[in-house]
């Protein structure tokens, strides 16, 4: 069974690409996407596999790919708007939090606490488009917060509980 921890965000499908199922997708790292075992797309909340049949580029940010078992538009419709994700062991994404190796990724899922223990939310996804890189939170409520990532606000991290306690701006939720 693939988990949430197996996997890892690697783009977005946008739109059918003719009639024969290929489908354009963005492609939020430089990795190649025919070295990959398959990728994996969430569909009414199972991870299902899709193995790649063709992929070809398309910009510099986009692809086309063409995938098994998928084989005309309507199909292709069907995945349109959903991320996908490629297998951890498959990649190597060379976003990393600081020089001793930890990679952003491996904090999705993680809880992030304030300076005082109170819990805020957990970690869903990071954004590392620009040299501020945030951590994506999802907070008690189901809403979203974006929460800088930086050295000198991260008080302690606890692989083992999966836990990272911040000592954070005050005022930073009222944005």
């Amino acid at each position: 069974m693939i988990t949430p921890d197996s996997i890892i965000r690697i783009g977005q499908l946008v739109k059918p690409h003719g009639i024969k199922g290929e489908i354009t997708a963005t492609l939020d790292y430089d990795i190649d996407l025919d070295q990959l075992t398959c990728i994996v797309i969430e569909i009414d909340g199972i991870y299902v596999p899709f193995f790649i049949a063709g992929v070809r580029p398309k910009s510099t940010e986009n692809v086309i790919l063409k995938l098994d078992d998928i084989d005309h538009e309507t199909a292709a419709k069907e995945l349109c708007g959903k991320d996908y994700f490629a297998m951890r062991n498959d990649v190597e994404i060379e976003s990393s939090l600081d020089e001793n190796g930890g990679y952003l990724s491996d904090f999705i899922g993680f809880t992030l606490c304030d300076a005082s223990g109170k819990v805020l939310g957990e970690i869903s996804d990071y954004d590392d488009s620009t040299d501020n890189i945030l951590f994506k939170l999802t907070l008690p409520d189901g809403k979203t917060q974006l929460i800088p990532v930086a050295d000198e606000l991260i008080e302690h991290i606890d692989p083992e509980q999966r836990n990272i306690q911040m000592s954070l701006p005050e005022g930073l939720f009222d944005l």
